[in-house]
């Protein structure tokens, strides 16, 4: 009963901060960041002088003896797909930091939820990483999204990072039309071009990386054991070393900028954060950025 109890204060305590941010400071970047779809037929009005004859209905225009053109308007509609990683490393929480990553991107989550509910679109979530991983097919409305933040924040510390490859081919077959799929993880797994590249040619695709600080900076804290999360493994480490730290920050460089590197390459737009940071700044930048772009 303790853990359903706090499950439920922390969907709370998302769903009204992500309410507020959604509503306050994001809905019109959020309506703007779609990539185009195309046209769709809207209405026939009358004929005015500059129109394109090419709009010109015939049929109508001769059905009421004057000319009327077909009128269209952007399809934008787009499921937006929530590919949420849960595995081991996601419930991470240093003591610089207010919440675990897991807890922050569903509060990253439920914002984008929300956005999704109050613009009319449908949202879906994958939720990988762990012994169970589960699908929630695209739907409107609050309703999903409670579901959606719940998903999350009640997933189990129970797996590891799930290759990429898998949560692509996933994503592939699980959503037959194109839709908006923002990742958001840590992306501490392996790195696999081929797979974001399928990914990102079938889906619009955002990838949002989470990490907690202590993780990229390891502090000058003494003889400490670390333990992993998802494999279990501890071990023993002297972090008065500055040979120690020096080695770990580079090899977590290395490993992100693997990630870093595909991303720019493939042209994907994506997202770095970190626990300590507010997170609708670049947020709203990222969207404002789609924005111009797809208006060029």
């Amino acid at each position: 009963m303790d853990k359903a109890s706090d499950i439920l204060k922390r969907v709370r305590r998302i769903e009204l901060r992500a309410r507020h941010l959604a509503t306050e400071n994001f809905a019109g970047q959020y309506q703007s960041g779609f990539r185009g779809q195309g046209l769709d037929f809207d209405d026939f009005r009358e004929y005015m002088p500059g129109d394109d004859p090419r709009f010109i209905d015939w049929k109508v225009t001769a059905r009421m003896n004057s000319p009327f053109v077909r009128r269209f308007r952007e399809e934008r509609e787009q499921a937006v797909i929530l590919a949420a990683d849960v595995s081991g490393s996601m419930h991470y929480a240093s003591s610089a930091a207010r919440v675990s990553k897991l807890d922050y991107a569903a509060e990253v989550a439920a914002v984008l939820a929300y956005s999704a509910a109050q613009s009319g679109d449908k949202c879906g979530l994958l939720i990988y990483g762990n012994s169970h991983s589960h699908y929630i097919p695209p739907a409107k409305g609050v309703k999903q999204t409670l579901r959606i933040v719940r998903e999350i924040v009640a997933s189990k510390n129970d797996g590891a990072d799930q290759n990429i490859s898998d949560v692509a081919r996933q994503l592939v077959l699980s959503q037959k039309k194109a839709a908006m799929v923002i990742m958001i993880s840590d992306f501490w797994g392996e790195n696999n071009k081929a797979a974001l590249g399928q990914l990102n040619f079938k889906h619009d695709f955002i990838p949002i990386r989470i990490a907690d600080p202590m993780e990229l900076h390891l502090p000058d804290a003494g003889r400490v054991i670390l333990k992993d999360p998802e494999t279990g493994k501890s071990m023993f480490l002297n972090l008065s070393r500055q040979d120690v730290r020096e080695t770990h920050a580079n090899v977590v460089h290395l490993h992100r900028e693997k990630w870093t590197q595909d991303f720019r390459r493939l042209g994907i737009d994506f997202l770095d954060l970190q626990t300590t940071d507010n997170f609708m700044p670049p947020l709203r930048a990222l969207f404002a950025r789609r924005s111009r772009k797809f208006s060029r």
